[in-house]
């Protein structure tokens, strides 16, 4: 055995002779201790008979108004709560008449995107591109993603480099605004 056991085996034997010589102290006094018998007499205390009615009274009052206090309270929350109730209904109904507003010019921007398509497909690539080179940028993507490829390929051309290759890249990366995305 080594050192380090040896010292961790008297160690061991030093706290286990403290623990039985605290037994031996204490067990004697805990044996000769008499043991109570819980009473069994139900019946009031002399003191209790000392209480004073009026003392009882006023805590019986004290408990009457925190009770009211406490009515009153519920009856607040619940005025609150019904105000609430009508708000959420209120704002349920601006949301649904904002819902059908929007879902409205959507429908009327998507009809003007394919009036400017059909108006650009109509004309020659050269001077479809020279118009495009005067649209905003978002405009010119959404009615690039709704020509036909091969049309829009005889546009691109035509256009500012520096504007073609900013629609193409927007092209690349575009998401649909009217997709409904969390």
């Amino acid at each position: 055995m080594g050192r380090n056991s040896i010292k961790l085996l008297v160690l061991a034997i030093l706290v286990n002779l403290t623990f039985g010589f605290s037994y031996l102290y204490i067990a004697p006094s805990i044996l000769a201790a008499p043991e109570k018998e819980p009473s069994k007499d139900l019946t009031p205390k002399a003191d209790m008979k000392t209480v004073n009615k009026e003392d009882i009274n006023a805590q019986w009052n004290v408990l009457k108004e925190k009770e009211h206090d406490i009515d009153l309270k519920e009856q607040e929350l619940k005025e609150i709560e019904k105000k609430v109730d009508a708000k959420i209904k209120e704002l349920k109904k601006l949301r649904a008449s904002v819902k059908k507003a929007v879902d409205a010019y959507r429908i009327e921007s998507n009809g003007r995107i394919k009036y400017l398509v059909k108006m650009y497909t109509s004309m020659k690539p050269k001077a479809a591109a020279s118009l495009m080179n005067k649209l905003d940028l978002k405009i010119a993507v959404e009615v690039f993603l709704n020509m036909k490829g091969d049309i829009a390929g005889t546009i691109l051309p035509y256009m500012e480099p520096k504007k073609a290759a900013t629609i193409t890249r927007m092209l690349v990366t575009y998401r649909n605004p009217n997709d409904n995305l969390p």
